[in-house]
């Protein structure tokens, strides 16, 4: 397993031997070994520094205080350096008007943010199998193609060092390794969609094509490719559309292809996250040169006599 983490590395450049590390550490088998593998590669990269980061949600009782001590006796006994957050996000996702998950994600990674700083990188434990899991959740949706690329090995400085990696991979490299792990038991509960996936439809999946998993990190790597391409065509034609003064040419953008306007739209989103109905309603404004879409949670846009405009949220009227 080493060797396909260290391919991975290479292949994405995730890492420099003085990169300074902050590793997402849950205290299950897969940040446990993102956390040994980074670890050990401190032997021949002396000036890597790593640093564990754990939170506790406590949304699961003593069952997430078992977890937190568990990551405290490791990191501990390892000398890692550790940083804990513990945080009610019950109460936390009520005050941002957010559901449980997002807002668990959201507290995650601005304290991953946090710590690692302006020149810091961010490492998350994700796996293929999660990959594949994403992918599939994606689909019973209705997913364009960046949801069936699934999760990037990198976004801006977020690395995954395990992506390529099964989490039957994992397991047995925990098990060779004696690397101790704890188990969520909520994982077992296949009342959540993600796990019934994992304990259902992979299991039936991999009935037809054992090698799924990997056949699935093929379809999205092949597909980041394809997007990455679109994405490009996305900044050309926002470069060609960009005035002097402000904003940017309706009458340029039109003339991009429907796939290339919607990824310079989500190129100009900023903090916002549009859904799909969003993209399409700016969409429509830029096509009529006029309108104006809100986008919570960071931007509005707006076109006026053939002007797309951004503006923060709230800030400005936008014409309907």
């Amino acid at each position: 397993m080493i060797t396909k983490v260290l391919k991975t590395i290479e292949a994405y450049q995730m890492l420099s031997p003085d990169s300074a590390v902050v590793a997402g550490v849950s205290g299950g088998a897969d940040s446990m070994a993102l956390l040994h593998v980074l670890q050990s590669w401190r032997k021949d990269w002396p000036e890597l520094k790593v640093t564990a980061a754990h939170v506790n949600h406590c949304l699961r009782g003593a069952e997430a205080d078992r977890d937190e001590e568990h990551v405290r006796r490791y990191c501990q006994r390892e000398g890692i350096p550790l940083e804990v957050l513990k945080i009610d996000v019950r109460e936390e996702a009520a005050k941002r008007k957010l559901g449980l998950e997002a807002c668990g994600r959201a507290v995650r990674y601005e304290f991953f943010r946090r710590l690692a700083g302006e020149n810091g990188v961010i490492a998350t434990a994700h796996t293929l199998s999660d990959l594949a899991e994403t992918v599939l959740l994606h689909l019973t949706r209705g997913t364009g193609l960046k949801g069936l690329c699934g999760i990037p090995p990198v976004r801006e400085n977020i690395v995954r060092p395990l992506i390529d990696c099964s989490r039957r991979e994992i397991e047995d490299y925990c098990r060779e390794h004696k690397i101790p792990y704890v188990t969520d038991s909520t994982n077992l509960e296949a009342r959540y969609s993600r796990n019934k996936v994992r304990l259902q439809v992979l299991p039936a999946l991999k009935e037809i094509n054992p090698a799924f998993e990997e056949a699935v990190g093929r379809m999205a790597q092949s597909l980041r490719e394809d997007d990455g391409c679109l994405c490009e065509e996305a900044r050309e034609l926002l470069g060609r559309a960009a005035l002097e003064k402000d904003g940017w040419s309706c009458s340029v953008l039109s003339r991009g292809r429907k796939p290339v306007r919607i990824r310079a739209i989500r190129l100009l989103q900023g903090a916002s996250r549009p859904e799909a109905r969003h993209l399409e309603e700016i969409d429509r404004i830029i096509l009529a040169g006029q309108g104006g879409v809100s986008v919570p949670g960071g931007l509005d846009f707006h076109a006026n006599r053939g002007v797309l405009r951004t503006v923060p949220h709230k800030k400005r009227k936008i014409p309907q």
